[in-house]
């Protein structure tokens, strides 16, 4: 039988994903409207490890995107390689690959988020991610 939560939480993956290339490319001039949708999917208390290595809080991670609005147009992202490495209660450790494509550059990384799942909203309580070589 699947587990309705881990679907919800990799489901929030693809979701959360497209809301910020929406924030930051504004293909259809609604980026703030989608990072009106994107900031509440983030816990209060949420943490996230950045590639270069810095804790940062729900805060920083609302003025990156906020100053970011609209400021990569063309940008692609990929989210492939989503898996359930752990789940407990209402809580799954959801682990993928992120893979941006702009001008002819590519990066990818992979990441590890940890979202909690209940009946009125999912929410990313941390993240970390990992630059690929």
């Amino acid at each position: 039988m699947p587990n309705t939560l881990i679907k919800q939480a990799q489901f929030s993956v693809h979701w959360i994903h497209q809301l910020i290339h929406s924030v930051f490319s504004n293909p259809h001039g609604d980026a703030a409207s989608s990072l009106e949708q994107l900031l509440p999917l983030f816990a209060e208390d949420f943490q996230m490890v950045t590639t270069g290595g810095a804790l940062i809080g729900r805060e920083q991670v609302e003025q990156l995107f906020r100053g970011a609005l609209g400021q990569r147009p063309g940008l692609q992202i990929e989210i492939s390689e989503v898996r359930c490495v752990w789940q407990e209660g209402q809580s799954a450790a959801i682990r993928y690959k992120e893979t941006h494509r702009l001008a002819q550059v590519e990066s990818s990384r992979l990441s590890l988020a940890i979202i909690r799942v209940q009946p009125e909203a999912t929410q990313w309580l941390y993240l970390h991610e990992t630059t690929c070589p």
